[in-house]
Formats: C-alpha cells, sequence, structure tokens
C-alpha cells in the first residue's frame, strides 16, 4: 500500500496541483490522503490613522481562494480537517458555505486505517524536542497505531516514540527524501 500525504496549502493551489501530478506520474497506484489547512484564511484588520482597531472587514476580506481549478481534483481525496478549515466554519453560516468547498469543512478530525493514524494536529498539544523543532504530545491511545501521521507545524520530521516508566521518549529519525 502506498499513501501520499498533502497537507497544508494554504491556498497555495498552483503548487499543490504540481505535486499531485508528479506523484500521479510517478506513483499512480498511490492513495492520496489531504492532512488538512487546505485554505489560508487570514483576517485583516482596519485600523483609524489613531491606531485603534476599527471593525474588522467582512468576510469577503478574509484571504481564500475558493475558485482555482484544483479544489475539484482535492475534492477526491479524503483528508481531515485542519485550523483554517475550523476558521471558515466559525466565519460562514452553514447556508452561505460555497457547495465546492463544503467537503473540506466536513472534514472528520482524524482518519484511521488499520494501524495508521492521520489527523492535522491542530488540536494536540505540542513540545519542543530541539531548537526550531516541535513534535505533538503522544497520549497513550496513539500508541495503538503503527505510524501517527500529523501536519500543522509545516516541518518533514520522522519520530520513534516509546513509552518507558511512563514517560514518552521520542527518537528523531533521519529521512531521505525519495527514498522509502
Amino acid at each position: 500500500m502506498k499513501i501520499a500525504l498533502i497537507g497544508d496549502i494554504h491556498s497555495r493551489f498552483a503548487q499543490a496541483e504540481q505535486v499531485v501530478t508528479q506523484i500521479r506520474k510517478d506513483h499512480a497506484e498511490a492513495e492520496i490522503i489531504c492532512m488538512g489547512d487546505v485554505f489560508e484564511v487570514e483576517k485583516k484588520s482596519l485600523y483609524s490613522a489613531d491606531e485603534s482597531a476599527v471593525e474588522p472587514e467582512q468576510l469577503s476580506d478574509y484571504v481564500m481562494n475558493l475558485t482555482h481549478s484544483f479544489i475539484h481534483t482535492l475534492r477526491t481525496f479524503q483528508g481531515v480537517i485542519g485550523n483554517h478549515e475550523e476558521k471558515l466554519k466559525k466565519l460562514i453560516p452553514l447556508t452561505q458555505i460555497p457547495e465546492n468547498i463544503a467537503i473540506f469543512l466536513d472534514y472528520p478530525r482524524e482518519i484511521a486505517k488499520g494501524n495508521l493514524l492521520f489527523i492535522h494536529g491542530h488540536q494536540l498539544s505540542w513540545v519542543e524536542s530541539g531548537p526550531d523543532a516541535f513534535h505533538p504530545l503522544i497520549e497513550n491511545e496513539m500508541l495503538t497505531y503503527r505510524l501517527f501521521f500529523y501536519g500543522h507545524n509545516h516541518d518533514q520530521r520522522l519520530f520513534g516514540v516509546h513509552q518507558v516508566h511512563g514517560e514518552m521518549l521520542y527518537h528523531e529519525i533521519p529521512i531521505q527524501l525519495g527514498r522509502p
């Protein structure tokens, strides 16, 4: 079984489309799973001349691209919800959610496939494992999975996690891109 993960696209659909095209070229049999944060939702505020905050701008001024053709391709993948999709759910009344993005706002918080777990990661507690290196705090129930995949921190790292005397021990395993 081959699984390709894409995530934290943050509305960079042209770049994500190139990645998916390459995945399909090199590994046509791979199942693609979206790890959340399909959209970039950025709230802009207006300020008056004296720097005091003014009412936030309307939803149309939240930054996201709802019309890119790659959204149709993304709709064919399974995925988990990211924190940006959760922001959209809070900002848009259910009756006003555009049909082409509704699927992303209804993604589950996690996907379990046998002994694999996929989650965006924003709903977890995080710990610092070194300078500029953060990873989610692994809970006991996560140890029931052989592999746990997460997004959210925009970092490519692989950790082995073992519980010793009730304490979770993390060991970073070097990744060689392009090699199994």
